[in-house]
């Protein structure tokens, strides 16, 4: 359960970017009431990763810097 919630919103937090380019289409809202929401939005992205991370735990971030190192081999081979 723990760590199907902490995927829920390790993953979750990239999605909220979206909600954010959403906001940025309206036209009804003021620019002021746009980069509030987008600023907290964000915020709430920063903590659902982190919290996501923390429920994950220590052997995923590892699992995850692996992968990013490998990706990160594999260009510049190119």
């Amino acid at each position: 359960m723990r760590k199907a919630l902490g995927v829920t919103l390790f993953f979750g937090s990239f999605l909220i970017y979206a909600l954010v380019l959403y906001i940025a289409t309206l036209n009804e809202w003021t620019i002021t009431e746009k980069v509030g929401l987008g600023g907290v939005l964000y915020g709430v992205s920063w903590a659902t990763f982190a919290l996501g991370s923390a429920l994950l735990g220590p052997e995923f971030l590892e699992s995850l810097k692996k992968i990013i190192k490998l990706w990160h081999k594999k260009g510049n081979k190119d």
